[in-house]
């Protein structure tokens, strides 16, 4: 029994959490979840907003922007209890289901965060094909790079299930390429649109493009919030430092509420051109089609 004891060895995993304070373990991660509350709250207005300003929309619209922010709750509570069970009701407990065991919380957190990062992205898809003049190669290329985070997370996830060890979030090879793979998405996203938004200002009259230039902040304001976070989440991930990595668990927290948070503000925006009498001194068909997608 001895010589066995003295032939064991922990899981890579095991001597990282004892060589870094508690602090600095569980810290960023807490961080990212209150800050991820606040953004749920905003969230949960937006969604109130929209179901009562835009009641026409077409069911498909309606039933993605419910799924999102059904999904999104879900990685919000189980936020929730991923950081009560392991800061409070594993505090002072070091046993290998408190410690290493993936639980089911923290596993439906990371499904439901990339069920929602694809949505959104795919939502994103259809902006650009409808603004960036209907480029089938542009939207191909947002919706093949959304797809490639997506199978990446599974993959991610499915090698967790494997082994039932935590760990695998950190040393899985699918963790930063899904990370890569969505900072790349948000960045073709990002700047298709504010190119050709920017584009369809030229010879506009100045009512106009004044909303043009509204709904181009908008934009990229919303697209910025994703971008970053994933960005960071992709830096994080290849840091060699073990501590390092535990900050990957600030912006892994918020990344959902971001997604959810920027489409829900995109849709809300067409307050700013449903009204054509105000706004449209030109033809309709000059106008980047974002009010009449319903």
């Amino acid at each position: 029994m001895s010589k066995a004891r003295a032939s064991f060895h922990p899981p890579s995993f095991c001597w990282v959490m004892t060589d870094v304070s508690t602090a600095l373990k569980w810290g960023p991660g807490f961080v990212g979840m209150s800050i991820g509350l606040a953004m749920y709250g905003v969230s949960v207005c937006q969604y109130l907003f929209y179901v009562m300003a835009f009641p026409r929309d077409r069911r498909l619209i309606k039933c993605v922007v419910l799924l999102v922010f059904v999904l999104d709750t879900i990685n919000t509570v189980t936020s929730l209890s991923f950081c009560c069970r392991t800061l409070v009701l594993c505090r002072w407990t070091t046993t290998y289901a408190c410690t290493l065991q993936l639980s089911w919380d923290l596993s439906t957190n990371l499904g439901s965060r990339f069920v929602v990062s694809f949505l959104v992205q795919c939502f994103y898809a259809h902006r650009v094909w409808m603004i960036c003049g209907r480029s089938k190669l542009l939207t191909g290329i947002v919706l093949l790079v959304a797809l490639a985070a997506l199978v990446f997370g599974t993959l991610m996830l499915q090698d967790m299930y494997n082994t039932r060890d935590i760990g695998n979030l950190f040393t899985s090879p699918y963790s930063p390429a899904n990370a890569m793979a969505s900072t790349i998405c948000d960045g073709l996203i990002t700047t298709s649109i504010y190119l050709s938004l920017r584009r369809s200002r030229s010879g506009l009259q100045l009512r106009k493009e004044n909303c043009v230039t509204k709904l181009n902040i908008i934009f990229i304001q919303m697209g910025m919030i994703t971008f970053l976070s994933a960005l960071t989440m992709t830096i994080l991930s290849y840091q060699n430092k073990p501590a390092g990595e535990y900050f990957t668990a600030a912006p892994g927290f918020m990344l959902s509420k971001a997604y959810s948070g920027s489409m829900l503000a995109i849709l809300n925006a067409r307050n700013l051109v449903d009204n054509r009498q105000q706004i449209s001194l030109v033809p309709p068909s000059e106008f980047p089609a974002l009010a009449t997608i319903r």
